[in-house]
């Protein structure tokens, strides 16, 4: 019976960390992805000193989040962001209002792909 209740537990303690850890991604790529879109309305605008402050600021909070997110996500999802970040800023350094909203698709279409990749589904505990 012993066994039975350490398996229990031991499940339950994966389900609720499991739980968590979609929680915290989620927040951590809403916050992020509210950033970045921002960064594109104020490049819509013509407003490059925001723009470039918004993808900083998301910049800095991406890295902050680096002890988590580089024990939860896989290496090759943290370069892709990473490199996306960097080529936004790329892009509107040099005042390329096109290329910075492709770069925001890009960046938010990796934040959307990420959050999904992490979230518990039915299928995932099957």
């Amino acid at each position: 019976m012993k066994k039975e209740l350490f398996a229990l537990a031991l499940l339950a303690a994966i389900l609720a960390l499991s739980l968590w850890n979609t929680h915290e991604i989620e927040g951590i790529c809403g916050e992020l992805t509210e950033l970045v879109e921002s960064s594109g309305k104020a490049a819509e605008s013509g407003d490059w000193e925001t723009s470039r402050e918004r993808v900083e600021e998301a910049l800095r909070v991406w890295k902050s989040r680096e002890g988590y997110t580089h024990t939860v996500l896989r290496h090759t999802d943290i370069e892709t962001l990473s490199d996306d970040f960097f080529e936004l800023l790329e892009h509107i350094s040099t005042q390329d209002p096109g290329a910075v909203q492709s770069a925001v698709r890009l960046v938010t279409e990796h934040l959307r792909e990420i959050t999904e990749m992490e979230s518990l589904k039915l299928g995932s505990i099957f």
